[in-house]
């Protein structure tokens, strides 16, 4: 990002700079107005800092100097001034002046300046559909879209554009009411809004004819975001589409915010297996099931041995190790439907639909056999494992097996650990 300061003031002008390149921007600095145009003569910037009171001539004057070339037109244009009073902010924004910087009060100045400044680095970026059947206009749109540092993918049909959409991660649909093929902007817009999953929440953007009302208003109707007619203008088109690219933008990272915090409560951090809460939930399912179709379940609770002196003689970084290896292990060896969690420290549940005890205690025992060979981070490991189980025509419950095998597990532990023991209901 590159970023032209036009400011007399030495020290006015240091501050201002150190500012941007701690930001990441690079820097040209100028004293005068003219120096400040031969400057965007020469190349592009992302931000011009103009002083209103410069030695040759007025920061207005500038200002309007460079709003008079169209390669200019939004370039943004932060001016500071010493004064305060309403007719100077007029006069700046007549002269096309993007924000007013008081430089009498340094402290908020830099903030400003670095609040926009982060603004201007968050660039637009998305990829845009462009649905319009006319090919100049088409083209006109997809030039100020380019300007805005947007990808757009143009179809003539509505047809096609549905074919694509689903297939492809849109931040905004731009459809024109009137297309070729045998749907219009009206049906392209009804059968996006139809989809499936977050596709369907795509913001459209539709254009209509000058004195199209009825369709723009049936356009809204269908779950068009917005509605503008044609010819577009320029300003008024690049600010509708900013503002919907950006708030579904927004809308993707609160979306993607959300599935992360939703997996965290489903998943421990640490070994990848399911969490206590999510055991509690699936295991009401599974039960309820099991009881209505007559199946045995059974619980497998596993304890590893020792497992605080493991943490006090090689640290907690290779206790860590330890249970994500034995996480990865019982992961290993749940079949389709098996529900293994993590449930505190070094205990581990394991929930077997249609399991037996006497094919319970049989996985328990390759699994002990499995954890002895395991020695995650050089560690020797042991574990013991309890375990109940309610036969297809009983009724227990899970909290009941659940603290069946608990006391399964401490039977082990009195009787030496590192050994399968089973309680019956």
């Amino acid at each position: 990002m590159n970023a032209l300061i036009v400011e007399d003031s030495p020290v006015v002008r240091q501050m201002v700079q150190q500012t941007l390149e701690q930001l990441g921007f690079e820097t040209v600095c100028a004293g005068l107005g003219s120096q400040g145009i031969e400057w965007l003569n020469k190349r592009d910037f992302d931000l011009l800092i103009l002083d209103l009171r410069l030695p040759d001539e007025s920061g207005l004057e500038v200002a309007r100097r460079i709003r008079a070339q169209a390669r200019h037109r939004f370039l943004p244009i932060l001016m500071l001034t010493s004064d305060d009073n309403r007719l100077l902010m007029q006069r700046a924004l007549e002269a096309g002046v993007t924000e007013l910087l008081r430089k009498t009060k340094i402290a908020q100045l830099l903030g400003s300046l670095r609040e926009y400044a982060a603004r201007v680095q968050r660039q637009l970026k998305g990829r845009v559909m462009l649905v319009d059947g006319s090919p100049a206009t088409a083209e006109l749109l997809m030039g100020m879209l380019r300007k805005m540092n947007l990808e757009v993918d143009r179809f003539e049909s509505g047809e096609a554009a549905l074919e694509a959409v689903d297939k492809n991660h849109y931040d905004l649909i731009i459809c024109d009411i009137l297309l070729s093929g045998q749907m219009n902007g009206l049906g392209v817009t009804r059968a996006v809004r139809n989809l499936l999953g977050d596709v369907a929440l795509t913001p459209v953007l539709g254009l209509s004819a000058q004195d199209d009302t009825a369709c723009k208003i049936e356009m809204l109707k269908l779950g068009a975001n917005d509605c503008m007619p044609r010819p577009v203008i320029e300003e008024e088109f690049i600010a509708r589409v900013g503002n919907l690219v950006t708030n579904k933008r927004l809308f993707d990272q609160v979306q993607q915010q959300r599935r992360e915090l939703s997996e965290h409560s489903v998943r421990d951090a640490l070994t990848g297996l399911f969490s206590r809460h999510y055991l509690a939930e699936v295991a009401n399912q599974l039960f309820a099931r099991g009881d209505r179709i007559q199946r045995p379940l059974a619980v497998m609770m596993v304890d590893v041995d020792e497992f605080r002196q493991i943490n006090d003689t090689h640290g907690q970084d290779v206790g860590d190790e330890v249970l994500a290896g034995v996480g990865a292990l019982l992961a290993q060896d749940c079949r389709q439907g098996d529900v293994a969690a993590r449930i505190g420290g070094e205990e581990f549940v394991i929930l077997l639909p249609d399991t037996t005890m006497a094919a319970a205690l049989r996985r328990a025992e390759r699994l002990l056999a499995d954890l002895r060979a395991l020695n995650p981070a050089g560690v020797a490991v042991t574990a013991s494992i309890g375990v109940s189980a309610q036969g297809s025509s009983q009724i227990i419950g899970f909290d009941q097996l659940f603290r069946m095998a608990g006391e399964a597990v401490q039977e082990a532990k009195q009787a030496g650990r590192n050994q399968v023991v089973s309680r019956r209901p």
